[in-house]
């Protein structure tokens, strides 16, 4: 993995959060941020799937630096 490959990636992966970031905020404005709604636990569920990505990018990265091509 090239660094311009992690920096695309890496930069997908912080859109999406910003993306839920908003939409987990409006729930929380209407008092509906709760375990007990479906649509809040899709989107926390989806949180913890883009924080797997993160890592597993970051450990892809340091693979490449680490073992050469």
């Amino acid at each position: 993995m090239t660094l311009d490959e992690y920096t695309e990636a890496a930069k997908a992966i912080y859109t999406e959060q910003q993306s839920l970031a908003q939409s987990i905020s409006q729930l929380a404005l209407s008092a509906k941020a709760s375990p007990t709604n479906p649509e809040f636990l899709a989107l926390m569920t989806r949180q913890a799937g883009l924080v797997q990505q993160v890592a597993k990018l970051n450990t892809e990265l340091m693979l490449g630096i680490m073992t050469p091509k």
